[in-house]
């Protein structure tokens, strides 16, 4: 089946056309743009569209997987002034099933699809073909969602779980929680296990041992992605201030993935989505994530039961969206 998937973000929008056999998806066409250049989606779709050599259009169906709440086949996307519809589209580009899911869930959706090669694997476990799955992602914001087998495939639904209370579980981590509340009424894992929340670790131990601060790292975070810039010192650089705040990020990281699979008992796996973890993927496999994961006395014999794998694959989006969309019910 060929479908349309659209991975739609806030900074960027990812556009493809591929054929969809079972959980095989093979892109035929792609192209990325940058959202912020576009005051409308339609305009974005319809610039790809006429970019297409004719045998690849029509489709018979699309999915958009979109950074922003969606209802009803609606979405307003965060950061942008876009309001989607799901109908219009069908209508304007006469594409017979247009179906609006949010982004995280795409993801989701895209896990069918992935190769073993575009995984590592953190944990084996004792792994249920069928089980309840759970994913976790921290990029700009913290995303979960818990996945489960209809009888034909993986249902994906979306959760808010990323802004429950973040909840210390050391003297160092009560120390951050009591340094955040003096600077927001209410702390998230959100506000942690985010880029964001890597910056205010980082803050929150230059605060704490203001000698050991890295001049040049210093320079540096103001010029760009402060996120980026303090795992590259710290992985590259071996900054120890750096690498302390990566660290801590981690061992929380782990603690909430734990949390999530404490609630959720995913035999099917842990999957961990979303930008930061391939890029700490060898600070991860140290261990510190996996020590705060299993960390959940009286279940610690439990935690092993899980498997815990990070995705690789940085398309995981788009690719969740074209094999929603290749979905008939």
């Amino acid at each position: 089946m060929k479908v349309l998937a659209c991975d739609v973000g806030g900074t960027k929008t990812l556009l493809m056309i591929a054929h969809v056999e079972g959980v095989k998806c093979t892109p035929l066409h792609e192209r990325s743009f940058a959202s912020a250049a576009y005051h409308d989606f339609e305009v974005m779709l319809a610039e790809f569209i006429d970019d297409l050599h004719e045998e690849l259009w029509p489709v018979a169906g699309a999915c958009l997987g979109v950074a922003g709440p969606v209802s009803g086949g609606h979405a307003m996307i965060t950061n942008l002034p876009w309001d989607i519809d799901a109908r219009l589209l069908s209508e304007h580009f006469d594409i017979p099933r247009v179906v609006l899911i949010n982004d995280f869930q795409a993801i989701g959706y895209g896990i069918a699809g992935l190769r073993e090669d575009q995984l590592v694997v953190l944990q084996t476990g004792a792994p249920d073909q069928h089980g309840v799955k759970a994913l976790i992602g921290a990029g700009t914001g913290l995303g979960e969602g818990i996945m489960v087998w209809n009888g034909r495939h993986y249902q994906v639904q979306p959760t808010e779980g990323g802004h429950v209370d973040f909840a210390p579980v050391d003297a160092v981590q009560i120390e951050l929680l009591q340094w955040l509340l003096k600077r927001q009424a209410r702390v998230s894992y959100e506000n942690v296990v985010s880029g964001g929340g890597l910056a205010s670790i980082y803050d929150f131990l230059t605060e704490k041992h203001p000698a050991r601060q890295n001049a040049a790292l210093t320079a540096a975070l103001k010029e760009g992605d402060r996120a980026a810039t303090i795992a590259r010192f710290a992985l590259e650089s071996g900054d120890a201030l750096a690498g302390e705040a990566v660290d801590l990020f981690l061992r929380i990281y782990g603690a909430q993935a734990g949390n999530l699979a404490l609630t959720t008992l995913p035999y099917g796996g842990v999957y961990l989505a979303g930008g930061i973890a391939p890029k700490l993927i060898t600070r991860i496999q140290q261990g510190g994530f996996m020590d705060a994961f299993h960390d959940k006395e009286p279940m610690a014999e439990l935690m092993h039961r899980f498997p815990v794998k990070v995705i690789m694959e940085p398309r995981i989006g788009v690719i969740g969206a074209a094999l929603r969309a290749a979905q008939t019910e």
